[in-house]
């Protein structure tokens, strides 16, 4: 019988690899030996018809023992995937150690990994040296013994089987040719690879059926459901969308939105993304949504919900309310307000916690940060979400007009009033919300009468002689300092209290800076489907010039600017190419740079630790640490003849990060140095 000699570096390696071969049956075909490099003679290796080579680098050890007309094979390998489930619990991007005997080892592994989608910063860890102290988590396959005692966090995949193509080898060399006992060898080996996964396949399995699940559900609507990409490609569609737009399941070729029939595809794209709007269509009306699918900040698809308007009485009875009424709709939720801001997403809580009371809301925000969004946004996660809501501008309306808008009139109040008289907006609020925006211009009459309607809950209408009981819910906004109107004069102290009973502050675009590229590409992507051109994008300069502009006209301004972009832009925007560009501006900028770094670099020196802070921001600007937590800090500190205590590292901390030299993540994920920072540490350094 045909003998293989099978030859590893170490004995875990040759046991996991045996074990492997006498499972699926390999002995029942060979007499199968087996050495580490070490135990290897040359007697040994002449004994047998085939040497199988754990790896390339240990073949570089068995050579000077190969006899020139000795055959053999260098196996490929394929790890463990019964036991990456706890590799996809990992944060991406997240470093960890690939622990292995050998460098070649280790650096295969970490190949396989990658190719089969497991997103680490792999770091290869195959020597004594001395291990990084910002990673915490290390990965081996069957080696645990050589992990770092410091790595709190151990992965042990167990050692990589040999792949089935290494096995076929094997019986093409010895000529075997296949038949049913080879045909139950490889069902063996495939029944070996099915056990080895059954872990991961409960997963698989368990995410099979919640897909499935979600694919009936989508599947079972009434509405037809449409997603297509950033490259127009219709991802997904269910049999209603199938239906009424002519698609096909399973052909060969994706379809593309613009293949679709002209009047659905001009429908579609003039959807506002986050509304609901009415659309007639081939002389039927269609309630259409459009939202966008953001993953890791990217818009990575778009997904559109349409139905007929006839097919159910609710959307029936909204689209004639619309058609006769405008602003009774609010359109915004909670999801439309995009943001990285740690601040703003902990406004957002407390405004949704607000939204299930029927207190009076009060939102302050300079002009441009959203007011009205987050005021749609309260009405929808209300229990009135059903009901009107009715915003009103006392910026927009004459104050001769104001009171017969918001109060409404009986017939003949006035010259020129309607015969029938005429309903105001609090009536018209009636079980759902009314949204007083810049309630700050309103006139000393008018709020006089918004006194009366917020203590009494009824109104009167011009010319009118009876009370009409209300309930509605108020939401106020102004971009005004309400404490200087009222002490002006200007604004009713007892109104601002009435009104200031559940305050929310919006932050200004230029204190949530971290969120200008988000929302530059989210217009980026609005404005290239609306205007049917290329992609583009803000180059470097551009974006950091967005970052350092002091935006008085916050979020609104900025969808300005992009739509100006991507009307006279070609691929990449310029920072010349921006509205509020000029060379004056740049030169402004970087003195108040300077300007601002100067007083920085003065508060560090009053304080007596200048030195400690760059030493600080040095670690973070090395390319090898993107961040760092306390413990990395202090110990790159205690390199530098710096002894802190961890309070006082803490201090220092706060203090970069209040100055916005660094950004303090939350977790384990440490702090990492900002492009201010890192132009603090240059100008320092220049002057060194």
């Amino acid at each position: 019988m045909n003998s293989i000699l099978i030859v590893t570096y170490t004995k875990n390696t040759l046991r996991a690899l045996m074990d492997q071969l006498i499972e699926i049956g390999l002995q029942e075909y060979f007499v199968l030996n087996a050495r580490t490099v070490d135990e290897l003679d040359y007697s040994d290796i002449k004994r047998n018809s085939l040497v199988l080579i754990s790896s390339r680098i240990v073949y570089t050890m068995v050579k000077p023992y190969l006899p020139e007309s000795m055959p053999y094979i260098i196996t490929r390998r394929t790890i463990n995937y019964g036991r990456i489930r706890e590799l996809l619990e990992i944060p991406k991007g997240t470093m960890v150690y690939l622990v292995s005997d050998l460098k070649q080892s280790a650096e295969d592994t970490i190949g396989i990994l990658k190719e089969a989608g497991i997103e680490l910063d792999f770091m290869p860890y195959y020597s004594q040296e001395t291990p990084r102290a910002q990673i915490s988590i290390a990965v081996t396959a069957g080696e645990p013994q050589l992990v770092p005692k410091q790595i709190s966090r151990v992965i042990n995949l167990g050692s990589r089987q040999i792949d089935i193509s290494t096995l076929v080898e094997i019986f093409d060399h010895f000529q075997i040719s296949p038949n049913t006992s080879t045909t139950h060898l490889s069902a063996r080996f495939m029944q070996s690879l099915v056990d080895l996964t059954k872990d991961l396949s409960g997963e698989i399995l368990r995410t099979k059926i919640l897909q499935q699940s979600l694919e009936n559900i989508v599947q079972n609507m009434d509405d037809a459901v449409l997603v297509y990409n950033n490259e127009n490609v219709i991802e997904h569609f269910n049999r209603k969308a199938a239906k009424l737009l002519n698609l096909f399941e399973g052909s060969k070729e994706k379809n593309n939105i613009h293949d679709l029939p002209s009047a659905y595809f001009e429908a579609m794209m003039s959807v506002g993304v986050g509304q609901g709007t009415f659309a007639e269509i081939e002389d039927i009306a269609y309630y259409m949504r459009k939202k966008r699918i953001i993953i890791d900040e990217q818009v990575y698809s778009t997904l559109i919900i349409f139905r007929k308007v006839e097919d159910y009485q609710k959307i029936e009875h909204d689209y004639r309310s619309k058609a006769k009424q405008k602003n009774l709709i609010a359109r915004h939720t909670f999801d439309d307000i995009k943001t990285r801001s740690a601040s703003v997403i902990e406004m957002i809580k407390i405004a949704n916690r607000l939204a299930k009371s029927d207190s009076t809301i009060l939102i302050l925000g300079e002009t441009g940060t959203g007011k009205e969004v987050l005021a749609q946004a309260i009405h929808n996660a209300s229990l009135r979400m059903y009901q009107p809501f009715i915003g009103v501008n006392f910026a927009a309306i004459s104050e001769s007009l104001m009171e017969s808008e918001l109060f409404g009139y009986e017939p003949g109040a006035f010259t020129g009033a309607r015969k029938s008289g005429h309903m105001g907006m609090f009536e018209q609020a009636h079980k759902g919300s009314i949204f007083l925006d810049e309630i700050g211009d309103a006139s000393p009459v008018i709020q006089n009468r918004l006194l009366r309607v917020l203590q009494e809950r009824q109104i009167m209408r011009v010319g009118g002689d009876r009370m009409i009981p209300l309930d509605v819910r108020v939401i106020a906004a102004t971009n005004k300092d309400l404490n200087k109107l009222i002490d002006e004069e200007k604004f009713r102290e007892d109104l601002y209290y009435r009104l200031n009973v559940l305050p929310l502050k919006l932050l200004p675009l230029r204190e949530r800076k971290q969120d200008i590229s988000l929302l530059i590409n989210i217009f980026i992507k609005e404005f290239q489907e609306k205007l049917g051109r290329d992609s583009f994008s803000f180059s470097k300069g551009a974006l950091r010039l967005c970052e350092d502009y002091h935006w008085p006209g916050n979020v609104r301004e900025l969808r300005n600017v992009v739509e100006y972009a991507a009307h006279i832009s070609d691929d990449i925007v310029y920072k010349q190419d921006l509205p509020f560009w000029n060379s004056t501006l740049d030169n402004v900028l970087q003195e108040n740079h300077h300007e601002d770094l100067e007083s920085i670099r003065n508060e560090f020196l009053q304080k007596g630790f200048l030195d400690e802070v760059l030493l600080m921001l040095d670690l973070l600007s090395d390319d090898d640490f993107p961040s760092a937590g306390r413990a990395a800090m202090a110990e790159h500190l205690l390199k530098n003849g710096v002894a802190l205590t961890d309070q006082q590292l803490r201090y220092r901390q706060k203090l970069l990060n209040n100055f916005e030299l660094i950004r303090i993540e939350k977790g384990r994920a440490g702090s990492r140095i900002t492009q201010k920072g890192k132009r603090f540490l240059d100008l320092e350094l220049c002057k060194r």
